[in-house]
């Protein structure tokens, strides 16, 4: 299946000096996006669902491989969810999408419910058993402060990861590789690759590269064609 890198369809020419590219911001499906004094701001028409992300992370050694060990952690938020809420919400959605009876939909509702409790409960169960299963965990490297995560997994807590993350949910299936780029014995280049939706984490990349000045950060976005 084709992997088409993400470039602006609207741009018709090369970002000038005082674009928003050239100042800090960063091309992402068929917008631009740019971190502003006054928060998280974007031009866009309409981007892709789900965004295919390469990071390479490379520079010397021993810093290098401290942003490794920094990196990892367990992959998991415990945003308490309120179970009859679930319950509720994808009941009224069945109803709305026309179950035949007010039965069928109770029973979907509450097997839908119970699997989600169940892969919830199995997370958090490997999170406690490995807290550093997850290479590359955002919340981490830049944690969601109580006060939000207190409040569960809702606008708040997405307009919080919006503007520090990038993204207004947790990034998947993160996977991490030491690459050299010859054998002629040069540096190594830790390379995540992971999934996001909407955008990538550029926000989190932004902080990565001021907190660790002496590493490269390279974040290379991409999406599956599907034309």
């Amino acid at each position: 299946m084709p992997v088409k890198p993400i470039l602006p369809q609207t741009t018709a020419h090369p970002a000038s000096a005082s674009s928003p590219l050239a100042v800090g911001g960063i091309l992402t499906g068929t917008a631009v996006a740019k971190l502003t004094a006054a928060g998280n701001a974007v031009w866009c028409d309409e981007g892709p669902s789900f965004i295919f992300n390469r990071l390479e992370v490379s520079g010397p050694d021993e810093r290098l491989y401290d942003f490794i060990g920094a990196a990892s952690g367990p992959g998991f938020v415990d945003w308490r969810p309120e179970w009859y809420g679930v319950y509720e919400q994808i009941y009224f959605g069945v109803v709305r999408g026309g179950a035949p009876t007010r039965e069928a939909a109770e029973h979907l509702a509450r097997k839908l419910r119970d699997i989600l409790w169940r892969r919830h409960e199995e997370d958090r169960i490997h999170a406690e058993l490995d807290s550093h299963r997850v290479p590359l965990d955002l919340n981490v490297l830049i944690p969601i402060p109580r006060r939000v995560v207190r409040k569960g997994f809702g606008e708040a807590a997405q307009e919080w990861m919006w503007g520090n993350w990038g993204v207004r949910w947790p990034i998947r299936r993160v996977t991490c590789s030491i690459e050299r780029r010859n054998t002629s014995g040069s540096k190594p280049v830790a390379v995540f690759r992971f999934l996001s939706e909407d955008w990538p984490p550029w926000v989190a990349v932004l902080r990565m590269r001021k907190r660790w000045p002496e590493l490269s950060f390279k974040l290379i976005p991409s999406y599956l064609d599907t034309a």
